[in-house]
């Protein structure tokens, strides 16, 4: 499985997290399982199944690690606060490339 991950924050700046083996070397991904739901119904007389109150769907929370290697890994870890901010925004372009 191949793919490419581009994180991208409000003021648009962006960080390929994908590069090289030799920068960030992804490690684990989770938090990609669908989200758990609720589904709200009610059933009336005189009329067939059920209906549709209300739906909703959780937020999932998506988890990369990673790790840092080769030479250099402070300026890179600089490089990644610049764009990625705890508690701001951001944006993933993941492109998938599956072989």
């Amino acid at each position: 499985m191949f793919f490419k991950l581009i994180l991208e924050n409000a003021n648009g700046d962006r960080i390929d997290m994908t590069a090289t083996a030799n920068q960030y070397m992804t490690s684990k991904v989770e938090g990609l399982k669908p989200p758990t739901g609720t589904i709200s119904t009610s059933n009336y007389a005189g009329m067939d199944g059920s209906y549709l109150n209300n739906a909703f769907i959780e937020m999932r929370n998506v988890v990369i690690s990673f790790e840092m290697r080769s030479l250099g890994v402070e300026a890179r870890r600089h490089q990644l606060y610049k764009v990625v901010k705890p508690s701001r925004y951001i944006q993933d372009l993941l492109c998938d490339r599956w072989h």
